[in-house]
């Protein structure tokens, strides 16, 4: 998702980073100005200040997306936000959070968007994200063979890994949650339910906006 987006130099923030990983990935491969990673569960903001405490430019502060993102208006210039919207629940949270993404963006700025959609309309939608009218989508690619390319690739280890940590009681809900062949999510995608998009939106400016 950020291939074709330059992060150098940037003001970056990722939602829902999780453990950090790819905050302190990115921050290494492409040299941001500031990164902030954040996530709504204080136990895994914890974590990442443990994790990367010594990592230049890199920081984490907890905050939930579907109600406030604690900075200042048009203060960020990328959003980075990989496989969280299918969380949020309710539209009013989507809702919530376009509006917020669009607050704490500088004009022309961009939202980077991966995530899972449902081909019968449940659960989010690509055109939820622009429904106030200030985002604009600037690239959208459906990527589901990629991804299902890379769920193979990574059964085996996954697999094992699954087996030799985790408990027998708990091995299914983890299969799951780690997209394995055979699990709801790996045959929705396969089979054609559910699509796998990366998007770039960006953020109007007056030169984007029609001239009446």
């Amino acid at each position: 998702v950020v291939a074709n987006v330059a992060l150098k130099d940037q003001n970056v923030l990722e939602i829902n980073c999780g453990r950090g990983a790819g905050a302190a990935w990115c921050v290494h491969t492409h040299a941001s100005h500031s990164y902030i990673g954040i996530d709504p569960s204080q136990n895994v903001i914890n974590l990442c200040q443990r994790l990367y405490s010594t990592t230049p430019r890199l920081s984490f502060v907890v905050a939930d997306a579907t109600k406030h993102l604690p900075f200042e208006n048009e203060s960020i210039d990328i959003i980075l936000c990989i496989e969280a919207t299918h969380a949020f629940g309710e539209p009013v949270a989507i809702a919530q959070f376009a509006n917020e993404v669009n607050r704490v963006l500088r004009p022309n700025g961009c939202l980077l968007w991966c995530d899972v959609c449902y081909m019968n309309g449940s659960g989010i939608s690509v055109y939820d994200l622009i429904a106030n009218g200030e985002l604009i989508i600037e690239e959208k690619i459906n990527i589901t063979r990629n991804i299902l390319h890379a769920l193979d690739i990574q059964n085996k280890s996954r697999t094992d890994f699954i087996q030799r940590y985790i408990q027998s009681e708990e091995q299914e809900y983890f299969r799951l949650f780690a997209g394995l062949p055979g699990t709801q999510i790996y045959e929705d995608m396969s089979q054609g339910r559910s699509q796998y998009w990366r998007v770039v939106f960006r953020k109007k400016t007056t030169t984007n906006m029609l001239v009446i």
